[in-house]
């Protein structure tokens, strides 16, 4: 939570000096973007660390590990971006190494802990949207992984082809995460992820309004971005306002 933030508090609020906790830099918009993510990534665990039960970070801990794993598989691919002599480097492949594994190993462990968590059920509407979600999302991040060329010529502002692979782990996380939650019986199973995930989706249309320069309004790319931020951002602040935000305690 800690790393996530302190990455997050650079990139979002700092772009110029994203280098202070990443080991290499970017530009602002990109910046911003991965600080969205990281900020993101550091509610999933603030409140993974409040949770009382397996049940409530069952979705979020499956999603831990394919982050970081991800991450750590596409920087094996991009040895060249990272100098060895910062102490940012060790950090990096440090986390990308271990958390990746600790949180599988969790997961596995808690494989047979299959209780439904107390509280309502996810409403069919918002299992409906969690599946079109992770599946397109899901989609977006393969193509970043497997077709980074391609992708640098239809991404609504101009990106490198390692920049493309590095966005496709945390998106992976997102979209898969959104299948997960969506199979899922209870809110209280879902609800770390949606919170999460919404808090991305608030970021990233503050960080795109900022850098409005930056995007070609005059290409469909744009307004898909845009447009499926904003109905992304709606979708999941409505359930977070219209649902309980932690599952009732047991009686007695």
């Amino acid at each position: 939570m800690v790393l996530a933030a302190w990455v997050g508090f650079w990139g979002f609020l700092a772009p110029l000096r994203v280098d202070k906790a990443l080991p290499f830099l970017v530009p602002p918009l990109h910046a911003r973007i991965l600080g969205a993510m990281y900020w993101s990534g550091a509610v999933f665990m603030l409140a993974s660390v409040s949770a009382k039960k397996w049940d409530e970070i069952r979705v979020i801990t499956p999603m831990v590990a394919i982050w970081t794993g991800m991450l750590g598989i596409v920087s094996l691919l991009h040895l060249g971006l990272f100098s060895w002599a910062l102490s940012q480097t060790w950090i990096w492949f440090g986390a990308y190494l271990v958390f990746p594994a600790m949180a599988a190993w969790i997961t596995w462990r808690q494989r047979f802990q299959d209780t439904e968590a107390e509280g309502p059920a996810i409403p069919a509407a918002l299992r409906a949207y969690l599946y079109t979600q992770g599946t397109l999302v899901t989609l977006l991040a393969g193509l970043l992984l497997l077709a980074p060329s391609f992708m640098t010529r239809v991404w609504p502002w101009q990106i490198v082809p390692e920049l493309a692979q590095i966005y496709s782990a945390p998106f992976l996380a997102y979209g898969l995460g959104s299948l997960l939650a969506a199979r899922q019986r209870s809110w209280a199973e879902a609800r770390i992820a949606v919170y999460g995930t919404l808090v991305f989706g608030v970021l990233v249309l503050i960080a795109s309004f900022v850098h409005s320069s930056l995007f070609d309004f005059g290409q469909p790319a744009t307004w898909v971005w845009f447009g499926g931020f904003i109905l992304a951002t709606g979708a999941l602040a409505i359930a977070t306002l219209a649902l309980p935000p932690r599952p009732p305690e047991p009686a007695g």
